[in-house]
């Protein structure tokens, strides 16, 4: 679900009026409603790996610990995890009260610092912010409906300001919106319909579940077998992948 990068586009009709938050859970303030400027720091939270009390799995046995439970009151409260095996954590996961998860946080490029923060209600992913560039600061900010991606919110540019507004009606297929002239709103004739303008026609069965679970697996066999096996209780149904975004047209 990872690579995203920037690519070309066409421009087409006439602006697509956004609906932020018409449909639910999550409501997600466009740049200029958020008064501008957006936090573009990446926060971790903190997990105590090195509490003596932490419990500590050796996956491989190789004498080093790969995952690292760290306990509040009986029960996980955060955990730690080198799919890697480089010696630093890829993954760090919460857990509420009840012992459901409620964050995740990423390292995508194993360097220390955490490229996304996603936030769980119910098992399922309500919003998540990431750092696309991996340049150490946010610049993506998506908000999910029943566990799907429903639209995001882009700084394409690094100065702090959306300026880019993905809406998916449909999933695997968004309407782009761009801010071309730096006013914070969406541009008349700046918005595609990507899969209309492209031809992509997004499948039609998801084949990868995501691992919600406090061990980190992921599911394995054919993908028909992942297909077919029921989801466990509360697993969070799989976001689309984004396609490429829009490259920014030159002001006028």
């Amino acid at each position: 679900m990872r690579p995203r990068g920037f690519g070309s586009w066409l421009e087409i009709g006439s602006l697509v009026v956004l609906c932020f938050g018409c449909n639910g859970q999550v409501q997600t303030k466009s740049a200029a409603e958020a008064g501008g400027e957006r936090d573009v720091r990446v926060v971790h939270e903190a997990c105590d790996v090195t509490s003596a009390s932490a419990e500590r799995l050796d996956a491989n046995g190789d004498g080093k610990s790969e995952v690292t439970i760290v306990k509040k009151g009986g029960r996980p409260a955060c955990q730690a995890a080198d799919l890697n095996l480089d010696g630093k954590v890829d993954v760090y996961a919460y857990f509420d009260d009840s012992g459901a998860l409620r964050r995740r946080e990423y390292d995508f490029d194993h360097d220390g610092a955490i490229d996304e923060i996603v936030e769980y209600r119910g098992g399922l992913p309500v919003r998540s912010e990431r750092a696309t560039l991996l340049a150490n600061r946010l610049d993506t900010w998506d908000t999910y409906q029943n566990g799907m991606l429903a639209r995001s919110e882009r700084d394409s540019d690094s100065d702090a300001v959306v300026d880019q507004w993905w809406e998916y009606a449909k999933p695997g297929c968004p309407l782009i919106h761009t801010d071309a002239n730096h006013d914070g709103k969406p541009d008349p004739g700046t918005t595609i319909d990507y899969c209309k303008e492209t031809g992509y026609v997004p499948p039609e069965r998801q084949y990868y579940r995501q691992a919600t679970g406090p061990d980190f697996q992921q599911p394995t066999g054919t993908p028909t077998e992942i297909e077919n096996k029921p989801a466990e209780p509360g697993a969070a149904a799989p976001a689309p992948a984004q396609p490429a975004a829009p490259a920014k047209p030159e002001s006028k």
